[in-house]
């Protein structure tokens, strides 16, 4: 009898099934970015884009004069690094960097 009890007594408190929750709230949506939002952001991009293309365009430029003057490379226009903006030194160069 005593185990009886103390399962009813289970089942009816706070902790019990009676009190499962039969759903999860539903999350927030995120909200969708407006036209003017989304001219925003790419104007954002294409200006990150500039930058780091002229941080790179400069920085190959430094680093062929400083440690690989000897190797031939004809650096490429800076609307190429503003494209995709990453180094375009050679690999024999880049490794001389590295050491």
């Amino acid at each position: 009898m005593r185990l009886a009890t103390y399962l009813l007594l289970f089942y009816f408190s706070p902790l019990g099934p009676s009190e499962a929750p039969t759903s999860f709230p539903a999350e927030p949506e995120e909200p969708v970015p407006t036209k003017e939002e989304e001219h925003l952001q790419e104007g954002v991009k294409e200006l990150r884009d500039d930058v780091l293309g002229l941080e790179y365009y400069l920085q190959d430029k430094k680093d062929h004069k400083k440690y690989c003057l000897t190797t031939k490379w004809e650096q490429p226009k800076i609307e190429e690094y503003k494209k995709e903006p990453k180094s375009y030194l050679p690999e024999s160069c880049k490794a001389k960097l590295t050491k």
